[in-house]
């Protein structure tokens, strides 16, 4: 029994050498001749195709191998091409990386050993003691922000009163009565003296001590320069008391007293007592409403060109006002205010037809009145 089981092991080994030892047999000759055949017989149709082609003469339809279907062939797909890939959202990975390295940032942050020396002082500082030292900081806090503001102050006022800045040009404008010089005396600067120096306010009051002045503008020029721009009041009346005159603006400011007699209309009759008549000073209330009535006798009449003519206004009554025309010998009652154009053709008339006769022109009459007509009184002589 034992042999017989040692034999079938041989022949068992036996069998798997030969086996192995054995080729793997190719395809059958059959297949092979049967290849040959479907071969030649495609290569038989491709030359039919192409002939017809040559013969038609058509050179773009030619026959494409790719797209038909041979039998007995394989078709050999083109390899796909790989779909690029879409890529993704920079801003995204960004955000991730950001996010990363916040977290390892976070991680690797490690408490200041000083900040936690103080925290762990002050936990063991009493109430009292840390008022103390929040005041002591206060007190550090105010003095280093004062320190920097005296500091800034103090490099303003050395750069402004440095030598760059002296006058050295004075500028005058608006002036035709005063003289430049006059100006420039009454604003009180001085040449190369610096012009931060002196306050704008003063030299405005300076001037208008002045009676001519009316107005003042006082610029600054940098580097040197001071501009000065005024406006003048102008005489329009003259006020005559011992043996002087004061001349007078329209607003009834006095400008000027003087011993010179000007060809301007001599005011009579006026309430301001004669101390009160200084320079830059103003006539009283009543003589200051009856000034604005005499500024509309003067204007009806300079439209009429009797103006010239007139050399003196008694306001004493200022329901008759009082005109002298000089040149003319005559006197003019005129009344009050009403009326002006008419009484001033009046004046007009009696003018031509009387010529230089002495005489009264009475218009100090209701002119509305049809029964009141105006009239010519003759002076005669004794």
């Amino acid at each position: 029994m034992a042999k017989e089981t040692k034999e079938k092991s041989l022949n068992l080994f036996d069998y798997d050498a030969e086996n192995k030892e054995k080729p793997i047999k190719k395809s059958s000759k059959k297949t092979k001749k049967n290849n040959v055949k479907k071969n030649q017989s495609n290569q038989k149709r491709k030359n039919q195709v192409n002939n017809k082609s040559k013969e038609e003469g058509t050179k773009d339809e030619r026959f494409n191998f790719d797209e038909e279907i041979i039998i007995g062939l394989k078709r050999i797909d083109e390899p796909k091409k790989e779909e690029k890939k879409k890529p993704k959202n920079k801003n995204k990975k960004n955000l991730n990386n950001n996010k990363e390295k916040q977290d390892i940032k976070k991680e690797n942050i490690r408490p200041n050993p000083n900040k936690v020396k103080l925290k762990a002082k002050e936990k063991k500082m009493s109430p009292k003691q840390i008022l103390a030292k929040k005041k002591r900081q206060a007190v550090f806090r105010l003095v280093k922000w004062t320190s920097l503001v005296l500091i800034i102050i103090g490099a303003i006022i050395f750069t402004i009163m440095s030598p760059i800045f002296n006058v050295k040009n004075i500028k005058v404008e608006g002036n035709s009565y005063l003289s430049e010089e006059q100006v420039i005396s009454l604003s009180r600067i001085e040449i190369e003296n610096n012009m931060f120096k002196y306050n704008k306010k003063e030299i405005i009051k300076n001037i208008k001590e002045n009676a001519y002045i009316e107005n003042v503008e006082v610029k600054r020029s940098i580097p040197d320069t001071i501009e000065i721009k005024i406006i003048e009041r102008k005489t329009s009346f003259m006020i005559q008391f011992a043996n002087a005159y004061a001349y007078i603006n329209n607003q009834g400011y006095i400008l000027e007293i003087s011993n010179k007699a000007l060809e301007y209309p001599i005011l009579t009759g006026f309430s301001t007592p004669v101390e009160e008549l200084q320079e830059g000073r103003r006539l009283n209330k009543e003589d200051l409403k009856k000034l604005s009535d005499v500024l509309e006798i003067m204007e009806s009449a300079t439209s009429n060109e009797i103006a010239s003519l007139i050399t003196e206004i008694n306001i004493e009554n200022s329901d008759n006002y009082v005109l002298e025309l000089k040149s003319k010998n005559k006197v003019v009652n005129l009344g009050d205010t009403s009326n002006l154009s008419t009484k001033m053709l009046w004046i007009q008339t009696f003018n031509k037809l009387e010529g230089s006769t002495k005489g009264e022109i009475m218009l100090n009459m209701n002119l509305n009145d049809d029964k009141n007509k105006p009239y010519f009184r003759r002076n005669i002589e004794s």
